[in-house]
């Protein structure tokens, strides 16, 4: 399996499309929504996803998952009738690409469905998941000790200032020196979507465009309040307003700045703080002890 984990505006999907048009192998892709974390939803629509791309398979498994009691589903049972079809009728190497699983990463149903699929299902099924999130399957650390996981954050997604230049040549056709291809790798730190938006403001000084989005939200605010902010729990959103005007934080710098946790739940600024990391919410360690954080 790879995980693709990175914030929001990376480029996950768009590398995955680029990909799966490139790869020999067959690819069948399952993009999620929040109606997936419904584990009889997410197994149906699974199923199809593959039989999209190999049309034998599915109708043993889909029989199976008709017949599975809702109030107490079988795990097992729907596993390896999916895990059989799959043996009997899918014979080549292909890719899976479950799109956006961050969407149902809080559903433990399915989260012990894909960490039993992916202990039972042959070697010629190669699962490649994008989220903005880590995953939290409970046996993801077992499979990383036996080195069936790889990955991407967005450190690898991040756009270089080589790659920045070909960008400009390629879009907007023009040629910007080394300088400012640098410049603007540092101020996005190579967020694509940042890129793109600084792209569209034309008749300025390239290393200005940058620096006049993140000045004036042009653009950013709307992507970044519809795509991240208004995703969150209350508790969550306050807490990355208010410590979104701190350049680096802490729990007890929270604590002496903003005072005591926001939000109804009342949160503890320390849980909040790791929230926010594990979810790819703009935020970085400073420190190997992730103790301090700040936003890139």
């Amino acid at each position: 399996m790879i995980i693709i984990a990175a914030p929001a505006g990376y480029g996950k999907t768009s590398l995955l499309i680029d990909f799966a048009h490139q790869v020999e192998w067959p690819v069948c892709w399952y993009a999620l929504d929040p109606l997936d974390q419904d584990l009889f939803r997410f197994a149906a629509y699974l199923i199809t996803a593959l039989q999209a791309r190999f049309p034998k398979f599915g109708e043993a498994a889909l029989m199976t998952l008709q017949n599975i009691s809702q109030e107490q589903p079988n795990l097992d049972v729907l596993v390896a009738a999916i895990v059989n079809d799959a043996y009997e009728h899918i014979d080549e190497h292909f890719i899976l690409v479950l799109d956006d699983f961050h969407l149902v990463d809080s559903s433990k149903p399915v989260n012990q469905f894909i960490n039993r699929f992916l202990q039972d299902m042959d070697e010629n099924c190669h699962i490649i998941t994008a989220s903005r999130t880590l995953l939290t399957l409970p046996d993801l650390p077992l499979m990383v000790a036996r080195s069936q996981v790889g990955g991407l954050s967005f450190e690898e997604l991040a756009f270089l200032p080589s790659e920045i230049q070909g960008f400009f040549l390629q879009n907007q056709h023009e040629a910007i020196p080394d300088s400012q291809a640098e410049e603007l790798a540092r101020q996005s730190e190579g967020w694509i979507t940042g890129l793109l938006l600084s792209a569209q403001m034309a008749g300025q000084e390239m290393a200005d465009r940058l620096r006049t989005a993140r000045v004036s939200g042009i653009g950013l605010y709307e992507y970044l309040a519809q795509q991240v902010l208004e995703q969150q729990p209350e508790d969550v959103q306050l807490f990355l307003l208010r410590t979104s005007l701190l350049e680096e934080f802490d729990a007890r710098l929270c604590e002496d700045v903003i005072g005591k946790p926001l939000g109804l739940s009342r949160i503890p600024w320390a849980r909040l703080m790791d929230y926010t990391l594990r979810s790819n919410l703009f935020i970085l360690p400073v420190d190997q002890e992730t103790q301090w954080l700040r936003y890139h």
